[in-house]
């Protein structure tokens, strides 16, 4: 992108679907199953469930419940971690070939 602007504009039509796409607005127990996985690991779900987790609104999690939202606050860190360790790469090889020609 060769604007702040034009990267803002990116990201905001990819971050918005994806956070309705997550448990922010509404519990994951009452959504049909295949929209319920994609909730259920969603990173912005572990995000919003580790947020909760941490300044005490601590919800009752479903028994079966996915992975991410019974440890929110690790998933949130290996997504972090993850998506740290693939798009850090790719940021500085593209900075570098814009800087050198």
């Amino acid at each position: 992108m060769r604007s702040v602007e034009a990267v803002q504009g990116v990201m905001f039509t990819v971050m918005f679907p994806i956070t309705f796409l997550a448990n922010t607005f509404a519990p994951t127990e009452n959504m049909p199953g295949w929209l319920r996985t994609i909730a259920e690991w969603n990173p912005i779900s572990a995000l919003v469930a580790a947020a909760r987790d941490l300044w005490g609104n601590v919800g009752p999690v479903p028994t079966d419940a996915a992975w991410p939202l019974q440890h929110p606050v690790l998933t949130t860190v290996l997504w972090c971690t993850l998506l740290t360790a693939v798009f850090a790469p790719l940021a500085i090889r593209s900075f570098k070939q814009r800087v050198q020609g």
